[in-house]
């Protein structure tokens, strides 16, 4: 299963999905719901999330549903990738973003 994938978001069009409840329920767990809802620019921590999970779609060759694949965060805030609730130590993700796009990294080892 080794690859790599990349992804980029504009974070303007995740702001407009923010206020599609189904979309956000499609695509983001609870607990990613919490995480990004916390901060005050929200719109730029979904585009992340969603990035990654893109990424991860990408880099295993897994195109299975957005909730299927959950982007938590360890005690060091650094992103995970979990699957059906199970921690992966399969696939690596790294975030970055400015006030305008978030990018994501995964690399499937």
């Amino acid at each position: 299963m080794a690859g790599v994938g990349i992804d980029l978001v504009e974070v303007a069009r995740m702001e407009q999905a923010l206020g599609q409840q189904q979309f956000m329920d499609n695509t983001f767990s609870k607990l990613e719901q919490e995480y990004c809802n916390s901060y005050t620019n929200k719109a730029v921590h979904f585009a992340g999330t969603f990035a990654a999970k893109e990424a991860v779609r990408k880099a295993t060759g897994d195109f299975s549903l957005f909730k299927d694949i959950e982007i938590r965060r360890n005690e060091s805030g650094k992103p995970e990738v979990w699957f059906g609730g199970t921690k992966s130590d399969l696939v690596s993700i790294s975030i970055s973003h400015t006030d305008t796009l978030a990018t994501a990294v995964a690399v499937a080892h």
